[in-house]
């Protein structure tokens, strides 16, 4: 089982890659998503289809160097520390920020 945020994380780069995907491929990737769905809580779940609604591939950002890339604002150091632990959002645009050592670190 995926911690809540690697499976988000995933369910994002499904959903934003390129669809060269035919048959097979795609319906891998439909179940694919459904377990990632599967495991991210109800009310992240629906707020993450809001900030894609908002912002389609910027709603979940890599942080990068303690800035948030979607805004440009920088982060707390506390919401860095953060990132380790919990699902956090920018405070300035409110979209779902990760780091994706901590990801591939959890995923592998």
């Amino acid at each position: 089982m995926l911690s809540e945020i690697v499976a988000l994380v995933r369910l994002h780069e499904i959903e934003f890659a390129p669809s060269n995907n035919a048959g097979q491929d795609r319906e891998r990737l439909r179940l694919e998503m459904e377990r990632c769905r599967s495991e991210i809580s109800p009310a992240l779940l629906a707020r993450y289809e809001r900030l894609k609604e908002r912002y389609a591939a910027a709603a979940l950002v890599e942080v990068e160097d303690g800035i948030c890339p979607g805004c440009r604002v920088v982060l707390p150091k506390t919401a860095a520390k953060r990132l380790k632990d919990e699902i956090v959002f920018c405070d300035h645009c409110g979209r779902i920020l990760y780091d994706s050592d901590h990801i591939y670190h959890l995923h592998y």
